[in-house]
């Protein structure tokens, strides 16, 4: 019954954002209130199980990249990246700030989470620079400049999302500081 009031809860968050209230998920399971309460002893209790399985999920793909030897390090970077928000897309800027609002628990969790686990990656960075693939570069900045942009595409402002998708951005962006930051295979 948890994970079916989780599944639920995911879906109108994607519909409805975080002011769903309690009578709308239970009408959406067709159960009662008591039955949800009986699983769960609030929302934010709801909200947090949400956020711990997304982290949950960001932590266990990201763990079988790192953990693929068909790929190298510059490879596993690229995946990881571009996997951490695939895994994230339930949340938009409005969600997020929602989130802040009215879950401020659950978001500190997903805050600190989205800003310091970076070891993966940052580990990643080290080993490539050390097999001479990626240049010398600090893997904090590196990951600090992902972060920085993330933070744009994700503002719901940014003029980017009425050209391009999601997607495309993503992708960019993971280019340009990938590519940026490989050793070129022919250096003149």
């Amino acid at each position: 019954m948890k994970q079916r009031i989780i599944d639920e809860t995911i879906s109108l968050i994607q519909k409805k954002g975080f002011n769903f209230t309690i009578s709308d998920l239970a009408k959406q399971l067709s159960i009662s209130k008591r039955t949800i309460y009986d699983n769960f002893s609030s929302k934010d209790d709801i909200v947090e199980e949400v956020i711990n399985r997304l982290i949950g999920k960001i932590r266990t793909r990201e763990q079988q990249i790192a953990e693929d030897p068909e790929l190298n390090e510059v490879q596993k970077i690229r995946y990881i990246l571009i996997c951490v928000p695939e895994e994230f897309a339930i949340m938009d800027s409005q969600r997020l700030v929602e989130l802040k609002q009215y879950h401020f628990n659950p978001w500190t969790k997903l805050d600190t989470f989205l800003k310091d686990e970076w070891g993966v990656v940052q580990d990643l960075l080290t080993q490539g620079t050390e097999k001479g693939i990626i240049r010398n570069i600090h893997p904090l900045l590196f990951t600090e400049l992902y972060l920085g942009a993330i933070n744009q595409i994700y503002d719901a402002s940014s003029p980017l999302k009425n050209l391009l998708t999601m997607g495309e951005i993503l992708e960019s962006v993971v280019n340009i500081l990938l590519e940026g930051i490989v050793v070129p295979k022919n250096p003149d």
